[in-house]
C-alpha cells in the first residue's frame, strides 16, 4: 500500500530524476546544501529555459550516502517545456552543477561555485522514481519501525528531509481536487 504522499506524488508529471552530490572536500550544512540545490535550479531555469524557477515543480530529499557517507540529494523535477525534455537539456543540467560558476554567496559576494557530480535522466514512470524519493517514508512499514536502518544511516542534519517546492506542492493539490493526474506543459 502507498502513502497519500506518494499517490500525490504520483499525480505530478514529473520530467527529470536528478541525483547531486557534493564534493568531499567541500564542508557544508544541510540549509547550504538545500541553497545550492535552489540556486541551481534557478540558474538552469533562467539561462537554459528562460523561466523562472517559481514556474517549476520539483520535489528533493537529501541523504547521506552508504559508502563514504557522501552527502546528495534526488530531485523530481516538472513543468518544464517539452521543447526541453530531452537528453541534450539532461547533459547541460548536469554540466551546470559539476562546473565552476559564478554564484551570491548569503553575505552578498559572488564566488566560484562547483559541486560535485550531477546525474540528470529523464523521468521514467515505470522505474519507481517517485517510491525511490520516498524510500517507503510514510508508509505503513516506514511507521511500524521497519526503517531504521535507513534512520539509522542519517544524523541530525537534516538529511531524510524531503523537501517539496511551492509549484510542486500547488500541482498535488489541484490534482488531489481534481482527482487526475497533471498533464505536462507544452
Amino acid at each position: 500500500m502507498i502513502s497519500s504522499l506518494e499517490w500525490q506524488l504520483r499525480l505530478i508529471a514529473w520530467d527529470f530524476f536528478v541525483t547531486l552530490t557534493w564534493d568531499e572536500i567541500e564542508l557544508t550544512t544541510a540549509s547550504s546544501r538545500r541553497k545550492h540545490v535552489e540556486r541551481w535550479i534557478e540558474r538552469w531555469a533562467a539561462h537554459i529555459c528562460g523561466l523562472k524557477s517559481r514556474h517549476i515543480a520539483w520535489a528533493v530529499r537529501f541523504e547521506r550516502g552508504e559508502l563514504g557517507d557522501r552527502p546528495h540529494c534526488h530531485l523530481l523535477v516538472s513543468r518544464v517545456p517539452s521543447r526541453f525534455i530531452n537528453l541534450s537539456m539532461c547533459f547541460r543540467m548536469s554540466n551546470m552543477w559539476m562546473h565552476k560558476h559564478p554564484c551570491e554567496c548569503s553575505d552578498g559576494n559572488i564566488e566560484m561555485c562547483g559541486r560535485g557530480l550531477g546525474r540528470v535522466r529523464l523521468y521514467d514512470p515505470t522505474a519507481g522514481g517517485v517510491a525511490y524519493m520516498l524510500k517507503g517514508k510514510f508508509g505503513v512499514e516506514w511507521t511500524q519501525g521497519a526503517n531504521n536502518y535507513e534512520l539509522g544511516k542519517f544524523n541530525s542534519d537534516d538529511c531524510d528531509a524531503l523537501y517539496i517546492s511551492p509549484r510542486a506542492f500547488e500541482e498535488m493539490v489541484e490534482a488531489r481536487t481534481t482527482g487526475r493526474r497533471m498533464s505536462p506543459v507544452s
